[in-house]
């Protein structure tokens, strides 16, 4: 009987060596500034990561598969949306944004590992799963604590270079938000009607019906400053976009909500980041109303994150016992 672990474990390498290409990309774009040395950094403990990971499948008796993952059909898809209808002084914003959720979904893929793990008796995997989760989730937070100052510097260079472009900076923040919860309460109505775990497909149709409001609060501040809702898709709405198809690839079908889950969560966190660039500029505009509606924006995409954390540990046991079962 093939040990199913084999296939989480190339799933996993896969993911992280295409986050590590991502990543020193990222830094090629910041080059010079705090955010590049975070990439760079980031990028040399992913190598050493997905080299550990890589010892433990040969040791399983597997080898590192040339298909990608859905997560590293993810990540390869986002350094071309990070720059999406942004200027170029915002680039690193963008590319920060995406990091936050690629590092978030990361989490969330290595919480799945350790479960899988876990059920099939492997401690060894389990205990590197968390180790690494560790890693993830504490440059998750230092990528997290220059958002804010790098989409407020993006936003000081555009007023330096051209005041009246950077008028347009706070409206394009809105429309790419707009967009992209839009996009978002496409997929997780798309979420809902898939897969075979009820409860977890009940709390994708309850975020989806919170998505379409933010989309609509968004757009009634969008046409207050003189916007209109963009046909364009923002980095984000491009993401969350293609996340329906690629969290099916390569997977068992009783998975599906446990990637969906795994995506909902990512997707959240890059929204929270959304927010927060949103708010730095709208501050640095003196546009205190939409500071204050990314505020309260961001705190309902912190609420979905933490339910979507809260739903995966179970939903990753149920697809795991469904998998171990067929193996």
């Amino acid at each position: 009987m093939d040990n199913p672990i084999k296939r989480y474990l190339e799933d996993v390498i896969a993911a992280e060596k295409s986050f590590e290409t991502q990543l020193r990309g990222f830094a090629k774009e910041a080059s010079g500034s705090q955010a590049a040395r975070l990439f760079e950094q980031h990028a040399e403990e992913t190598k050493t990561q997905y080299g550990l990971l890589t010892s433990r499948l040969e040791a399983l008796g597997g080898s590192a598969s040339g298909i990608k993952s859905f997560l590293a059909h993810l990540f390869n898809s986002a350094p071309k949306i990070a720059q999406v209808g942004h200027a170029e002084e915002e680039r690193t914003t963008q590319d920060l944004i995406m990091a936050f959720a690629v590092e978030n979904a990361e989490v969330a893929m290595y919480e799945a590992l350790f479960v899988a793990a876990e059920m099939a008796g492997d401690s060894q995997t389990a205990v590197l799963a968390r180790r690494i989760q560790a890693q993830e989730q504490e440059t998750a937070d230092k990528v997290w604590n220059v958002i804010a100052t790098a989409a407020t510097e993006a936003f000081e260079a555009v007023r330096a270079s051209d005041a009246e472009e950077s008028r347009s900076v706070v409206c394009r923040y809105v429309e790419d938000a707009e967009a992209a919860e839009r996009n978002f309460e496409d997929a997780l109505d798309g979420f809902a009607k898939a897969g075979e775990q009820g409860d977890t497909q009940s709390l994708f149709q309850m975020m989806s019906r919170k998505a379409r409001t933010q989309h609509e609060r968004l757009e009634r501040r969008l046409e207050s400053i003189g916007g209109t809702r963009s046909a364009a898709k923002s980095a984000l709405a491009h993401l969350l976009a293609f996340t329906p198809l690629s969290a099916q690839l390569g997977h068992d079908p009783a998975e599906k909500n446990t990637q969906h889950l795994m995506v909902v969560y990512a997707a959240a966190a890059a929204e929270m980041a959304m927010y927060e660039a949103l708010q730095a500029v709208a501050v640095a505009a003196n546009d205190i109303e939409t500071a204050t509606l990314a505020r309260q924006l961001q705190a309902e995409e912190k609420e979905d994150h933490v339910l979507a954390w809260a739903q995966l540990p179970k939903s990753a046991r149920a697809s795991s016992q469904a998998v171990l079962s067929n193996a």
